[in-house]
């Protein structure tokens, strides 16, 4: 099974369980997937799939750190969640 084809059935089954921290985090990154797919009219493949979460795990650990220096507890967790 492809990495896309596994975060959208994760997605379905967070849906059904009502594990919103996991389906929003899913929605996220399904997000992140189909931009770029769009921006660049083509279907991505399981590296492009794995290149785009890492970017988006580098993201959320550089707001995690701002948010903490500034002492945004409140979006720090939000991140962290993600």
């Amino acid at each position: 099974m492809r990495i896309k084809e596994r975060i959208a059935q994760d997605l379905k089954e967070a849906m059904k369980s009502k594990d919103t921290k996991k389906r929003d985090a899913l929605r996220l990154l399904n997000s992140a997937i189909k931009q770029v797919e769009v921006d660049e009219r083509r279907e991505l493949s399981d590296d492009d799939v794995v290149k785009i979460i890492q970017k988006q795990v580098k993201q959320r650990k550089d707001s995690l750190r701002q948010y903490k220096e500034a002492a945004r507890e409140d979006l720090a967790a939000q991140e962290e969640l993600e």
